[in-house]
């Protein structure tokens, strides 16, 4: 397999755990707790600053690669890239909308988690029409030049802020949530690196 889908593919295992917790959370949550509402902002300040900005822009290459090639319908296409500009729009919302609600200000904490459940679902679906309808054709559409082509336009990136043996400490508790929801020994060191 491909590298960069393996990488892509391993990404998309760790964003369906944050979609799990998102699934897990009771939609008639009125009055939460602050570890749920910082458990909220620290996976929507993670899935508006990792994914949408490194994620999705290297499936956005693979797509107009395909797209040049004639490989891929326009259709496909055209729907990756409505998907991908409405997970970032969603994101950005409801980190404004969380921030809102626990002020107590102009969201409830009910409309933000039917929107996070909601942005949840969104997300799944992408995942699955990208590896069913784009990262197959990419595999065998694309040669080593192309691969190439798509590495070069990366730009050096830092590494996933969550999901690595270093977390950030921003995320340190998101991580350990994760990891009890899993009920495994998902990463390596639980300790704070950044």
């Amino acid at each position: 397999m491909n590298e960069i889908i393996s990488k892509l593919l391993v990404e998309h295992r760790n964003l369906g755990k944050l979609v799990g917790l998102l699934d897990r959370l009771p939609v008639d949550m009125t009055d939460p707790k602050l570890d749920e509402i910082t458990l909220l902002v620290d996976v929507f300040a993670y899935l508006t600053c990792f994914p949408d900005v490194r994620h999705h822009p290297v499936e956005d290459r693979i797509v107009a690669s395909l797209l040049a090639q004639n490989a891929l319908s326009a259709d496909i296409a055209d729907e990756i890239e409505r998907q991908h500009c409405a997970l970032a729009r969603q994101g950005t919302d409801l980190m404004r909308d969380l921030e809102s609600a626990a002020r107590e200000e102009t969201t409830s904490w009910h409309a933000a988690v039917v929107s996070a459940r909601l942005y949840a679902e969104r997300l799944r679906h992408n995942m699955a029409v990208e590896e069913l309808a784009v990262f197959p054709v990419a595999e065998q559409r694309l040669g080593d030049a192309d691969w190439h082509a798509i590495a070069a336009l990366l730009t050096p990136e830092p590494a996933d802020p969550l999901f690595v043996s270093l977390t950030e400490k921003r995320f340190v508790d998101l991580r350990r949530v994760i990891a009890t929801e899993a009920d495994c020994d998902c990463f390596d060191d639980p300790e704070v690196g950044r």
